[in-house]
């Protein structure tokens, strides 16, 4: 299933990283948001206390995911895999180091190859739950590192009637830098492991990713409260992801 959790997390990835990546960008402070007036609620909110009320603590994001990698099942079978998928998320600080996250959304679909063909995958479910935490951020030469971690699920079916169904829990870190608080620049590693249920010629089989890593680099740009990132994976499980956000 890693490899099948693998698309899939790519996909809820793609959505976790745009959540997570949102949060990597510094924001920006806002004046108190004293509501009463007057000299006794101006003098009680310290600067801390006024950017910690005003800043943004939701986020709705969607994000885009293409994985290609391989999985070998309990049977001895390999299998080629592509997939599509994408996730609408909903992001929550609670801290402002701290972003829980929930999403579900289409998987579009994609290729199951074995040795007796080619199976389509055909469009289901995606959803997602998972959440990040800043261990550091960036402040001169020392970058930002981000700790992420998910858990998501895939419905599909190949051929149709026959259930495809991924589990995949994933454990990663980001490290970047941020370019005039708007651009950042990072590398990322993920490790993770689950399994896919599938039925092979009529048989009931097991398998997962014939990695359960992978290395890859990325971009994020906040403009306001808009946030985009790409992120391209080209070691281990291999994918391609983007995605967009709102910050409220």
């Amino acid at each position: 299933m890693a490899c099948a959790r693998g698309s899939r997390s790519r996909a809820l990835l793609a959505l976790a990283l745009t959540c997570t990546l949102c949060g990597l960008a510094p924001r920006a402070a806002y004046a108190c948001g004293a509501g009463a007036g007057g000299a006794a609620g101006i003098s009680g909110c310290s600067l801390a206390e006024h950017e910690e009320e005003a800043r943004p603590k939701w986020r709705v994001g969607v994000g885009y995911a293409f994985t290609s990698t391989g999985l070998h099942f309990s049977s001895g079978l390999r299998v080629d895999e592509m997939r599509h998928g994408s996730v609408v998320l909903l992001d929550y600080s609670p801290l402002r180091r701290l972003t829980l996250e929930t999403g579900a959304g289409p998987f579009l679909g994609g290729s199951l190859t074995t040795p007796a063909g080619r199976y389509p995958l055909a469009p289901g479910l995606a959803s997602a739950l998972g959440g990040s935490w800043r261990l550091l951020d960036a402040d001169g030469a020392i970058p930002f590192t981000l700790l992420t971690a998910q858990l998501s699920y895939i419905s599909s079916s190949a051929p149709p009637g026959t259930g495809y169904n991924a589990f995949d829990l994933r454990l990663g870190a980001a490290v970047g830098w941020t370019v005039g608080h708007a651009l950042a620049p990072y590398v990322v590693g993920r490790a993770f492991g689950g399994p896919v249920y599938w039925r092979y010629q009529g048989a009931a089989v097991t398998g997962t990713d014939d990695h359960h890593w992978q290395v890859g680099a990325g971009l994020s740009l906040r403009i306001g409260r808009v946030d985009v990132f790409a992120e391209g994976v080209p070691l281990g499980e291999q994918g391609v992801t983007a995605g967009a956000g709102f910050s409220f």
